[in-house]
C-alpha cells in the first residue's frame, strides 16, 4: 500500500508490515476520518465525543468513572466536559453524599444530541463494514478480541516482570 508524495512519487506506508503497524494505521485512519466528521457535523471533537458516548449508556457518573468509561484521561475528561456544559449538553453537581464528587449528567438537549450522535456513528460504521458478511465480521471481532487480550497480557506481564516485550 502506497500513498502519493507531493510530486506524485509513492511513498511506501510503514503499516505494509506487522501487526502493530496495520492495526495503528488503520486505526489512525479510522480516528482522523471520526475527528473530521463529528467536527465539521457536530461541532465537537473525539474527546467530547467519547465523553457523550459514556454519558448515554448510565443515567450519572462520577467524573472520574465518565473519564475511564471513556478513555479520557483526567486533563482530556476536564476539557471535554467543560465544553459539553458550556453547549448544555451536560449538567455537573458537586454532591457530598458520595465523597464530595461531581457528578456528571446528560440534559435533555445532552440525550438528544447523544441520540443523534449514535445514529450518525452507527451510519459510519455500516460505511466502514460494507461488504463484509455477518460471518466474517464475526471472524473479526473475535480476532480483535483475541489480539486485545494478547495486548493486554503482554502489558501485565512487562508490569510484573519489568521486560520490554
Amino acid at each position: 500500500m502506497t500513498e502519493q508524495d507531493a510530486e506524485g512519487g509513492a511513498i511506501p506506508l510503514l503499516f505494509d508490515h506487522g501487526v502493530s503497524f496495520r492495526i495503528t494505521g488503520v486505526a489512525n485512519r479510522l480516528n482522523r476520518s471520526a475527528a473530521a466528521f463529528y467536527r465539521e457535523t457536530f461541532g465537537i471533537g473525539l474527546p467530547e465525543w467519547r465523553m457523550m458516548l459514556a454519558l448515554g449508556k448510565t443515567p450519572e457518573l462520577k467524573v472520574g468513572d465518565a473519564a475511564r468509561s471513556a478513555d479520557l484521561d483526567a486533563a482530556q475528561a476536564s476539557r471535554a466536559l467543560k465544553l459539553l456544559k458550556e453547549r448544555g449538553l451536560v449538567s455537573m453537581e458537586m454532591t457530598a453524599s458520595r465523597g464530595r464528587a461531581t457528578i456528571v449528567r446528560l440534559t435533555g438537549a445532552g440525550r438528544d444530541f447523544h441520540d443523534r450522535l449514535l445514529a450518525a456513528g452507527e451510519q459510519r460504521a455500516a460505511r466502514i463494514l460494507a461488504g463484509f458478511s455477518d460471518e466474517e465480521l464475526a471472524t473479526f471481532f473475535a480476532l480483535l478480541g483475541r489480539i486485545g487480550a494478547n495486548a493486554e497480557a503482554l502489558i501485565e506481564a512487562q508490569q510484573e516482570t519489568g521486560q520490554r516485550l
